[in-house]
């Protein structure tokens, strides 16, 4: 929330750091190893603030897990909203992607390790990463009766296709050293050539 000036209020920019701070703990200790008294440490709060806004690990996680992937994904509805065709929208919904990859892949995997351990986790996440993808898959569909695209294929797939492309080689190449730092510069790059790709392949054929 913010003020009468667009000014994050207090509040909100102290649950900001809480959220902050638990992302530190979960992806240096995992979800088992973290725990609601060392988030709190690292928030220099108390237990009893932090269970006042988070019911308990499982559900500060899962807030966690939905309120950065809010903020990665909502440039799109932003692109579209102002302008529905898929040049200037799907470089958005790629350059989210890559994004999100990057920044979440560390939740991801604690996600991941969490179920492995008999502990799920992602039944919040899975929700919200479904209406994400849902919101995709309509917008394609829309973009072909539009005649911007044509395919014939499981709009899922070509969806999957799309993520794929946008995702790419980041995290190997970020892991192997192959590259030290993205930058937004190249991730808009790459976010355009993808689209390119994209609109290329699945152009509409003409008489």
């Amino acid at each position: 929330m913010t003020d009468a000036t667009g000014t994050r209020t207090g509040k909100d920019a102290r649950r900001e750091e809480i959220l902050n701070a638990a992302f530190e703990e979960f992806s240096e200790r995992g979800y088992a190893g973290a725990s609601m008294e060392a988030i709190a440490r690292r928030a220099r709060c108390s237990k009893e603030t932090l269970y006042a806004w988070f019911d308990d690990k499982k559900s500060l996680f899962q807030i966690l897990f939905a309120t950065r992937l809010e903020r990665v994904g909502g440039d799109a509805q932003a692109a579209l909203a102002r302008d529905p065709h898929p040049t200037n929208v799907l470089p958005v919904i790629a350059r989210d992607t890559v994004k999100f990859t990057l920044s979440l892949a560390p939740l991801a995997q604690v996600a991941i390790s969490a179920v492995e351990q008999g502990q799920p986790i992602t039944r919040g996440i899975d929700e919200t990463l479904a209406a994400s993808r849902k919101t995709f898959v309509s917008y394609l569909k829309w973009c072909r009766t539009q005649g911007y695209i044509a395919f014939d294929d499981d709009p899922e797939e070509i969806a999957s296709l799309f993520v794929a492309m946008a995702q790419g080689e980041w995290l190997l190449k970020i892991t192997t050293g192959q590259v030290k730092e993205v930058t937004d510069a190249m991730i808009d790059m790459h976010a355009q050539r993808v689209t390119a790709l994209f609109l290329k392949a699945l152009k509409p054929a003409t008489n």
